[in-house]
């Protein structure tokens, strides 16, 4: 599975990985932040990380340590913004060096997750205007895009509120979305294999 390199721009390295069960190795220094952490929660979190170190090599960073700061979010080394995505059976991670980008956003869904009982939560008006505007067969797959690209525009933003949906406004595009938030617009890209989604956002 590549979908990564479908979805990259110049300056932004990434990696990433599906889930059969292998082993996965994890820094001592980053294990020592997981202590009482669920089984579930340890393995999302090693997976992710393996893909976030794979991902700051190919920048030089070979000996970096990830913490986890507020909300969650990681905490990257000095001079490098990033962004870390998983789902079920798959992670990867997007990195890039500060002096080229000011943000960068990742997020993995699986479609069908996204119902229609939650769009009113989820979605603007004009968002699910759109959504009963289109084929019943394609709905699931576009409510992905619009939950996903949302998720992954909130990471790019680095807003530290919780994340409130209906303040970013999605508009899709062939092969990527414009998003919208207050005077702030933001370009994003997205692929889709089988029912796994992949959204990205940066600037």
């Amino acid at each position: 599975m590549a979908l990564l390199p479908r979805i990259l721009a110049p300056g932004l390295s990434g990696a990433e990985m599906e889930d059969a069960g292998q082993p996965v190795s994890l820094d001592p220094r980053e294990a020592v932040l997981l202590r009482g952490s669920s089984d579930k929660r340890r393995r999302d979190f090693a997976l992710g990380r393996a893909c976030a170190h794979a991902a700051l090599v190919a920048l030089g960073r070979h000996d970096a340590v990830i913490g986890i700061g507020a909300r969650g979010a990681p905490l990257w080394p000095d001079g490098v913004l990033g962004s870390i995505t998983h789902t079920s059976g798959y992670a990867a991670a997007l990195v890039a060096e500060t002096r080229g980008f000011s943000g960068v956003g990742l997020d993995a869904e699986r479609v069908g997750q996204v119902t229609e009982d939650l769009w009113p939560r989820l979605f603007d008006a004009a968002e699910r205007d759109h959504l009963l505007d289109v084929d019943a067969a394609s709905r699931p797959v576009l409510a992905t895009l619009l939950f996903s690209a949302k998720e992954a525009c909130y990471k790019a933003w680095t807003l530290k509120e919780a994340l409130r949906f209906h303040d970013i406004h999605v508009a899709p595009e062939a092969g990527g979305f414009t998003a919208t938030r207050a005077s702030d617009k933001l370009n994003g890209r997205y692929v889709l294999e089988g029912d796994l989604m992949l959204t990205a956002a940066w600037f």
